[in-house]
């Protein structure tokens, strides 16, 4: 039996309690474990309506790129992006898992925001003007600005940093 840590563990069971309440069927559908590719087999076939509630489960599973299931579920939901965004856009305002992650924002960035088409970008270029101007110390630390404005460089916005501010740190902020 694979066994997550408890931090990943906590973060998956707040992003599944922040989202969608999902019914017996829906729920089977999700993964068990990294190495549950077979579950990703099932979702493919599923409609964008079908699979946009199951979207904030799936995104979970891509906080560890080298989880044998990871790329799977990209490659998934790389082909519905209007169900793609707003999830992603959570991750991005902290508002999934326990707040600032720069490890699972960069890999959404990476992963999925860089692969979509500049519509789709461009629906979330509040959180990606954000990330470029005032990084948080998280953001930093994983690259997740510099993605940012490679990401609005493309749909033509040029971002300065706030050479001025210093990180915000989130941690902090909440206490």
């Amino acid at each position: 039996m694979i066994r997550l840590s408890k931090t990943l563990s906590y973060r998956i069971v707040r992003m599944a309690s922040q989202s969608t309440i999902l019914s017996p069927s829906q729920r089977a559908l999700i993964p068990n474990s990294k190495m549950d590719i077979d579950s990703v087999n099932r979702l493919t076939p599923l409609d964008p309506s079908s699979l946009a509630p199951l979207v904030p489960h799936l995104l979970t599973w891509i906080q560890e790129p080298n989880w044998p299931i990871a790329f799977p579920i990209v490659e998934l939901l790389r082909k519905h992006p209007s169900i793609v965004v707003e999830p992603v856009r959570k991750v991005l305002r902290d508002e999934a898992g326990e707040g600032d992650d720069g490890a699972w924002k960069s890999n959404c960035l990476n992963a999925l925001v860089i692969e979509m088409e500049k519509g789709y970008q461009m629906q979330l270029k509040e959180e990606l003007v954000r990330m470029a101007r005032e990084p948080t110390k998280e953001e930093l630390e994983w690259d997740t600005a510099d993605v940012a404005k490679d990401a609005l460089g493309e749909l033509g916005i040029t971002v300065e940093s706030s050479s001025n501010t210093p990180p915000k740190d989130l941690d902090s902020e909440s206490k």
